[in-house]
């Protein structure tokens, strides 16, 4: 029913892009390095947008400090639909919880326009371990009295935080040893120097396909199409769901009818049937949906996080 209502809707949200006062072209702010991930996927987004519109999107590299560099660029921006943040769990929730003070506020600073795409995360262990399943490395966990470590891509990310959440449900405590990135987390597990972490499935799928680390579950609703013989956590009775996703948000008092449109725009670039199979084959999923489905899903997002961030007592200071 969405889809139909995208197909609708596209013909007035390219008029409204068409004649929207806003400068010529349309800026696409990520947060991070060129060459990543996200930058890879806006790079594709805003190719299809400027397509779509007939208005060139261009993507443009503010990495650094987490995110607030870009979130503060946008954050001051002129809201009149030119610029638009690739905000990220670190820019929109995590920084809130890890910063005592911000150079902007999540909350009050942006407005929510679309979700892009999201990966969700994989509980991994090295390819050769003996353990099949995520209880046989709760029980071991057990045995070793707390002692099991358990990697991560840094202090406050959203793969160490699922796996303190995960500890917390299964009833048991890991040694927590966090990296600068997930490729050194990964190497890492390899060694044997920990025995598991939580990694997003976009950048493990390679790997486990290859036989180098196992899944052993996916912390989503519902089962990765690409890996069917991976069960979620939930089947396994751990309700642990997590991903690293991506959306845009615009600048405060960006008008209503800009966002929308830009919403509209966005979303039939996500359902086109070529885009989402080329995603999915990155272990990456779309996130079409309303401008209030993706606040909703943003507030979920910290209210899911921003207590573990609080009980962890982490701190980025």
């Amino acid at each position: 029913m969405y889809k139909n209502f995208i197909k609708l809707a596209i013909v007035v949200s390219v008029c409204c892009l068409h004649s929207a006062k806003a400068q010529e072209t349309t800026r696409l702010i990520v947060p991070f390095a060129p060459g990543g991930p996200t930058d890879q996927i806006t790079r594709l987004i805003a190719l299809e947008l400027t397509k779509l519109t007939g208005k060139p999107s261009v993507v443009e590299n503010k990495p650094g400090a987490g995110g607030t560099i870009a979130a503060q660029y946008v954050a001051k921006a002129k809201p009149d639909g030119s610029v638009y943040l690739v905000g990220s769990p670190s820019v929109l929730v995590i920084n809130q919880g890890l910063q005592k003070t911000l150079p902007y506020d999540p909350e009050k600073d942006f407005v929510p326009v679309s979700g892009m795409t999201h990966s969700p995360l994989i509980f991994i262990v090295k390819g050769d371990s003996a353990l099949e399943s995520v209880q046989q490395l709760v029980t071991r966990a057990k045995t070793l009295r707390n002692l099991m470590p358990m990697g991560s891509a840094g202090n406050g990310t959203i793969p160490h935080l699922a796996g303190t959440y995960f500890n917390q449900q299964a009833g048991i405590s890991a040694l927590h040893v966090p990296f600068n990135g997930v490729a050194p987390a990964l190497l890492s597990l390899l060694s044997g120097d920990t025995t598991y972490m939580f990694d997003t499935l976009s950048t493990s799928i390679e790997n486990i396909k290859a036989g180098k680390v196992k899944g052993l579950g996916i912390a989503s609703e519902k089962r990765f199409s690409g890996l069917p013989e991976i069960a979620t956590l939930a089947e396994q009775g751990y309700a642990v769901q997590a991903s690293s996703w991506f959306g845009l948000v615009a600048p405060a008092k960006t008008p209503q009818a800009t966002v929308v449109a830009m919403n509209q725009a966005i979303n039939s670039i996500l359902t086109a049937a070529d885009f989402s199979k080329k995603m999915a084959a990155m272990g990456i999923e779309t996130m079409p949906g309303s401008v209030d489905q993706f606040a909703a899903f943003i507030e979920a997002e910290r209210a899911r996080w921003l207590p573990e961030v609080t009980r962890l007592n982490l701190s980025a200071e």
